[in-house]
């Protein structure tokens, strides 16, 4: 990579932390990793999960991907059917074009982060519809497009690599791509702050009727949607292949590489599931 590229990317970055791990990466000699970093740091973190607006219950629900998004989005869009789903727009973006949400009662979900991570790279390995798929095509375009959303990730390798990759800098909060993005990043409001609610995946039906009661909206049945047995192109075979994989990939090691990485979502996660506290409001 030529040295005046390398210059004119850490110039086009606004992101302060990446340009730090670029010029840090450079001046060991690491080009490789200066080259991943500066190839993303002209894009800030994804904050475009998914987002529903209920105007006849006064909510604004925050997705997390992997984390029954899915099913909530059609739980609440079942509760009410004029909700407004927001796609690929942050907090700051969507109270700028609907100021009034400000006032309404915001909630999310979150799920432990070693689950979450063992559940992507699941999909990633074993849902070829949507990863494996298109990393194997001959369409260059599609192929580069969807590495590109992980720079310096193996093209689904192992789990150990994917515990690793986690742990760069390509992978940090600073440039993340939403299904790596850590939790609590993905759900904050636009001072900071934390929603109002914030529920586990764990207790999701008791805590999705306590948001209900708290908006005055009957609790909604919430779907199975998005899980292995929903892959649409996986085999019975790969899948049996996978349930019997993912027991054998939580080495005490890669455990000790995702709660370094989510050290933040843990923390949140172990607050919001403690004893008799199953949500913050």
């Amino acid at each position: 990579m030529p040295v005046h590229r390398l210059k004119q990317l850490i110039a086009l970055s606004s992101n302060p932390t990446a340009v730090k791990t670029i010029a840090n990466a450079s001046s060991r000699g690491a080009l490789g990793t200066a080259w991943r970093v500066a190839r993303s740091a002209v894009r800030a973190p994804d904050l475009g999960a998914e987002k529903i607006i209920s105007r006849k219950h006064r909510f604004l629900w925050l997705g997390n991907p992997k984390v029954a998004s899915r099913s909530m989005i059609a739980a609440l869009c079942s509760a009410d059917t004029g909700a407004a789903i927001i796609r690929e727009k942050s907090v700051p973006e969507i109270y700028a074009m609907h100021p009034e949400v400000k006032g309404y009662h915001s909630f999310a979900f979150i799920r432990h982060p070693v689950d979450r991570a063992l559940s992507f790279y699941a999909e990633m390995r074993f849902s070829p519809e949507r990863y494996r798929g298109m990393q194997r095509t001959h369409k260059k375009e599609k192929r580069r497009r969807l590495l590109d959303r992980y720079p310096g990730l193996p093209e689904v390798g192992s789990f150990d690599d994917y515990c690793r990759w986690l742990n760069t800098p390509c992978a940090s909060d600073a440039l993340a791509e939403r299904h790596v993005l850590s939790q609590h990043v993905q759900i904050r409001l636009e001072d900071g702050r934390l929603p109002d609610f914030i529920g586990c995946l764990v207790n999701v039906d008791e805590d999705l009727k306590r948001v209900a009661a708290r908006v005055g909206m009957p609790a909604p049945e919430l779907p199975m949607l998005n899980t292995m047995a929903g892959w649409r192109s996986s085999s019975l075979q790969a899948l049996n292949a996978a349930r019997s994989e993912m027991g054998s990939l939580l080495t005490d090691r890669n455990r000790a590489l995702l709660e370094t990485r989510y050290a933040g979502d843990l923390e949140l996660y172990r607050a919001v599931s403690a004893s008799g506290t199953p949500g913050i409001e």
